[in-house]
């Protein structure tokens, strides 16, 4: 079983791995035609909410002591599990 801080590490990368992804996907939708920037704009938001419930509940197993970062821990993989699939919606529209 991981530690909390070898958890922590392992999430925090694979969140910034996402977010590096999520900034080529903006600027995909900038370049995009102009009837298109909606639709792309309006997954980018989806995305953008996903990646922000990530980080904070990241930011709340960074504060959690004792064992209480198990139970942060579910929240932050629902979150992550969400965050995953949004991308991979937008990413199949663009």
């Amino acid at each position: 079983m991981k530690t909390k801080e070898e958890y922590q590490v392992e999430m925090e990368a694979q969140i910034a791995k996402l977010q590096t992804k999520i900034d080529e996907l903006k600027v995909q939708a900038a370049l995009a035609k102009a009837d298109a920037k909606d639709k792309y704009h309006e997954q980018i938001e989806v995305l953008n909410d996903k990646y922000e419930v990530a980080r904070v509940k990241l930011q709340e197993l960074k504060a959690s002591s004792g064992n209480a970062w198990e139970d942060i821990k579910a929240g932050l993989e629902n979150a992550w599990n969400e965050l995953q699939i949004a991308f991979k919606r937008a990413s199949n529209h663009f």
